[in-house]
Order: structure tokens, then C-alpha cells, then sequence
């Protein structure tokens, strides 16, 4: 998992890496809007119980973005979410990486 998040140079690590990135923005976020639509205190219990602080908050953020466009239906907004989403694969998370290991960087 750490290689798949940090380095994925090999091809099954890439097609992990897009595996997970899909399932996540278009299954699980999907399926944790309908469970809190469905029951929202049930939802909220689970997340609790199954979930760190940092995990739910992200969980609530991305029901919370989903609802909003969904509310709103507007074709701008659809691109500004996919403008961020794929800033913060191939922008903002290869600059972090770079930050920690620069180009010049040497390890055992």
C-alpha cells in the first residue's frame, strides 16, 4: 500500500493506484451519499465506529460535495470538481512528494 501510495513505478502498482482512485470518487463516495440519504444517524454511527476522525471528516466532506452538486446540477461546478480532483493527483501530491525527495535526492 505504501508503494502504491507514494511510487507506483510498477504497472500492477499503477493499475492499483487507478483502481482504488476510481473506486473511491465513483463507488464508495456514491455509496456513502445513498447511505446517508437512506439513514442519516445510522450512517453517522458507522462512520464513527469504523472510521478515524481524519477519515470521517473526509467521508462527510465528499457526501457533502456530492449532495451540493447533485442540488445544484451545474455543468461549471461538474468542472471545477474534476479540475481539483485531478490537480491534487498530478499537481499538488507530485509537488509534496518532490518537496520530500527532491529530484537529487540519494538513499540507501
Amino acid at each position: 500500500m505504501c508503494t502504491m501510495r507514494n511510487f507506483p513505478n510498477q504497472i500492477e502498482h499503477c493499475i492499483e493506484w487507478g483502481r482504488d482512485k476510481f473506486n473511491t470518487l465513483f463507488v464508495d463516495r456514491a455509496n456513502n451519499a445513498i447511505g446517508y440519504l437512506d439513514n442519516p444517524q445510522s450512517f453517522l454511527d458507522d462512520l464513527k465506529k469504523n472510521t478515524t476522525s481524519t477519515g470521517a471528516k473526509d467521508t462527510l466532506v465528499g457526501v457533502k460535495d456530492l449532495l451540493d452538486m447533485k442540488k445544484k446540477a451545474d455543468f461549471a461546478q461538474c468542472m471545477q470538481v474534476a479540475r481539483t480532483v485531478f490537480e491534487g493527483f498530478y499537481e499538488h501530491d507530485i509537488k509534496n512528494l518532490l518537496g520530500i525527495f527532491p529530484e537529487d535526492h540519494i538513499n540507501d
